[in-house]
């Protein structure tokens, strides 16, 4: 099978790799891709000091570089079906790798907040493609499975989030400079990306149905705009805005208000990473339980986020709270908002509705990191959190509430 016959028209593909041990390894090749885009993303904010004193960053600027790449991430993840249209999954796939393992690579050799944050930008286009192409692959071959291998990709982000922040402050420390993380996460990224070239083949990442681009170009014939749908997904960017917040400058806050080591900070920060790897479980208790533990979510996210930023000094706590965040916010309530923003409307706009999810979520990213920054310095860190960190998600408890469940469709 040809790109060119994937592009234009629907293509179905019977074909599987050849023994179980066989798709085994394809879907660990393709999780390690996935882990290697989580450290790229963590190990920022994990080493903004030094990023921060090299650059002369101001605490608002270094808050909106830390997560300027999630506006791309917005914007490219809605773009990534019409790519996988035109040039195939796994094209997509190995390009998304290079571009962001590239920009990577580059990003030591910014000269000022500007080159700066146009690096940082464009990771954001390479991850929402490989995200996008992954995702796709793992639905389309392994069909009525595909939740399990997921669940499995969620745990391999969770993984590269937690390493890293906990190799990049090592690597830091070992060679006397932040950049060396970053030459090293590049190069190894742009390594994974020639060997899932050569490696993956075309019936695993093209496995089922490709749609063509006309197919892509169809708009559903009622509008999306249920109450349900919009009540989820503003509550959705709310827990973005809160999580972007987080990620941005809490490794900095641990290091300059907690007084923890650099290595420290980032260890406190990686424990995230652990709870995000129990995805798996969250989104297996998510559909066990009732969808109003959406609520109870909400609230203990805003409560770890509240002790996290309240000065508490001890290291070991950190490490749990930060851990309960991940484990919230990754494990669970990711995955639980995509699946009522998608409840919310019709089967046929499913996809739309995704789309709109994923933009709700990641739009507030450089917004969130750089207000936090600016109120740190107006109002200090406790008041600061309070605003980006803890009152987010409690006002998505007020919308929540304002949900019709039962209007939400079951399958």
């Amino acid at each position: 099978m040809t790109n060119e016959a994937v592009s234009p028209t629907m293509v179905e593909s019977d074909a599987r790799p050849s023994s179980t041990r066989q798709a085994v390894g394809l879907v660990l090749l393709l999780g390690l891709s996935y882990m290697f885009n989580a450290m790229d993303r963590q190990v920022f904010p994990a080493l903004l000091g030094s990023i921060r004193a090299d650059y002369g960053l101001t605490l608002p600027e270094a808050g909106f570089v830390s997560t300027v790449f999630t506006v791309n991430v917005a914007i490219f993840a809605a773009l990534s079906g019409w790519f996988m249209a035109r040039f195939g999954r796994r094209n997509v796939l190995v390009g998304g790798l290079v571009c962001y393992s590239l920009f990577t690579l580059l990003t030591p050799l910014a000269t000022g907040f500007v080159s700066l944050t146009v690096l940082r930008a464009l990771t954001g286009v390479g991850e929402a493609l490989q995200v996008g192409a992954v995702f796709a692959c793992m639905g389309a071959y392994f069909g009525a499975r595909r939740g399990a291998a997921m669940g499995a990709m969620q745990t391999f982000f969770g993984l590269g989030a937690f390493l890293g922040p906990v190799l990049g402050t090592r690597l830091e420390n070992w060679a006397n400079s932040w950049s060396a993380s970053f030459y090293a996460y590049g190069v190894a990224g742009i390594v994974m990306a020639v060997v899932a070239a050569v490696v993956i083949p075309l019936e695993f990442t093209d496995a089922g149905p490709t749609p063509s681009l006309a197919r892509n170009a169809e708009m559903p014939t009622a509008s999306i705009w249920t109450r349900n749908l919009i009540l989820s997904a503003v509550s959705f960017g709310f827990v973005g805005f809160s999580f972007f917040s987080y990620s941005a400058l809490y490794a900095n806050y641990a290091h300059t208000v907690l007084g923890f080591s650099v290595v420290d900070a980032g260890a406190a920060l990686g424990m995230y990473g652990i709870g995000a790897m129990l995805g798996v479980f969250g989104g297996w208790l998510g559909d066990k339980i009732s969808n109003r533990s959406i609520i109870g979510a909400l609230m203990l996210m805003a409560t770890a986020g509240y002790v996290l930023f309240d000065g508490v000094p001890q290291f070991r706590l950190h490490l749990l709270l930060s851990l309960v965040f991940g484990l919230t916010m990754s494990g669970f309530l990711f995955t639980r908002f995509m699946s009522v923003v998608q409840r919310s409307v019709d089967p046929s706009q499913i996809g739309y509705a995704g789309a709109v999810a994923l933009a709700a979520f990641y739009l507030p990213g450089p917004f969130a990191g750089w207000l936090f920054g600016k109120l740190v310095e107006t109002a200090g860190w406790s008041t600061a959190s309070l605003l980006v960190v803890v009152g987010p998600p409690l006002l998505g408890v007020v919308l929540m509430s304002l949900y019709d469940f039962s209007k939400m469709r079951k399958d």
